[in-house]
């Protein structure tokens, strides 16, 4: 598990040093640098798997990436520290690529999530070359789903109106957190490569955004934290699953979970994350929501999750253009030590105008 990113020269980071805990949350005003920290992150780790230069699409190259502060010819550096003290570092310059020697086994659901659609595409095959995959838009979640289906969710995180502890079971009783009532159903075309959902026997174009935009997460968090099957994996890649989990640890990067959904749906998303970090996810989320953040203090109050294992970073840009960062610290009780300005307090900056 990560306990540090160090990001030299990388937009607005010119030099930002951000602790992780097993549930991170980056908040702050818009273009203030929070994606730049996940975008830091997937190329530290798509770096590692690719064995190669990795550039996102559609993010430009080193020229654009490198931050306005530094010198035309300054490497961007990249460095993550694990929990036992060894490094993950990448190194860009114009013409050369330093790759890490390993990274965690990370995923990535974009705040552009698949919406309500007819079918979803699936991965072809999983044999042993290709594990469980999800999609940066969830748009593989339905096979990632039938391939998890089966396995045990850890207790922590077993919904008490669930009917069993399979991942399909306890993914369809958190569901009703978003949307009470709520039925999952969902069958593959193999031989069209296709998928298909259905709530309550309606299309999802039928249903609105928040189900097909929270379903992602939530069986993310559920089927990445899972064991075994009772009966063990029947699969081939089922064993090199488990021990790229062990070896690696899972990191599950989430931008705007809260998109679309109800606030009471908001908080109870950030009680799920919270019970996915005390399950072993490490978990980056990138959020604006107020609900959202409130359910995991609840659940750091309510002794769900340990409060040294949550941590607060809020993310503003000085008069220059670089990232600033503020951590507040969170206590056992779910209270903040300071707020900073623009941290969540709209809603009460915007009651004291009404009250005049």
């Amino acid at each position: 598990m990560l306990r540090e990113l160090k990001v030299k020269g990388f937009k607005s980071l010119k030099e930002i040093s951000v602790s992780l805990r097993p549930l991170t949350l980056l908040s702050g005003l818009n273009n203030s640098g929070k994606s730049s920290v996940l975008q830091t992150i997937r190329m530290l780790c798509d770096s590692f798997e690719e064995q190669g230069p990795p550039m996102l699409e559609g993010h430009g190259g080193v020229e654009e990436l490198r931050c306005k502060s530094v010198s035309s010819n300054e490497r961007i550096e990249i460095v993550g520290t694990f929990n036992n003290g060894t490094t993950a570092s990448l190194f860009l310059t114009d013409n050369s690529c330093e790759i890490p020697k390993t990274a965690p086994m990370a995923y990535y659901l974009s705040a552009a999530r698949r919406g309500p659609e007819v079918t979803l595409p699936i991965r072809r095959h999983l044999g042993a070359e290709e594990l469980p995959y999800i999609g940066n838009q969830g748009e593989y979640i339905v096979g990632f789903l039938d391939s998890l289906n089966n396995t045990i969710v850890q207790e922590p995180l077993r919904h008490p109106a669930a009917q069993g502890i399979t991942l399909e079971y306890q993914l369809a009783a958190w569901l009703t957190e978003v949307s009470p009532g709520i039925d999952l159903q969902y069958d593959i075309d193999r031989k069209r490569d296709t998928s298909r959902i259905e709530f309550n026997s309606f299309r999802p174009t039928n249903v609105g955004f928040g189900l097909s935009y929270s379903l992602p997460i939530i069986t993310a968090v559920l089927g990445l934290s899972a064991k075994a099957p009772s009966n063990g994996w029947e699969c081939t890649w089922g064993g090199e699953w488990e021990e790229q989990k062990a070896s690696r640890g899972v990191l599950l990067m989430i931008e705007n979970p809260e998109a679309h959904l109800h606030p009471q749906g908001q908080t109870a998303l950030g009680r799920l994350l919270a019970l996915g970090a005390r399950c072993g996810l490490q978990l980056l989320i990138e959020t604006h929501s107020d609900h959202l953040m409130d359910g995991i203090r609840i659940a750091v109050r309510d002794g769900e999750l340990n409060a040294q294992d949550a941590q607060f970073h809020f993310f503003a840009r000085s008069t220059n253009g670089e990232t600033m960062m503020e951590t507040p610290k969170l206590a056992a009780n779910g209270k903040l030590n300071f707020w900073p300005k623009g941290f969540f307090d709209q809603t009460l900056r915007n009651r004291a105008r009404l009250a005049r």
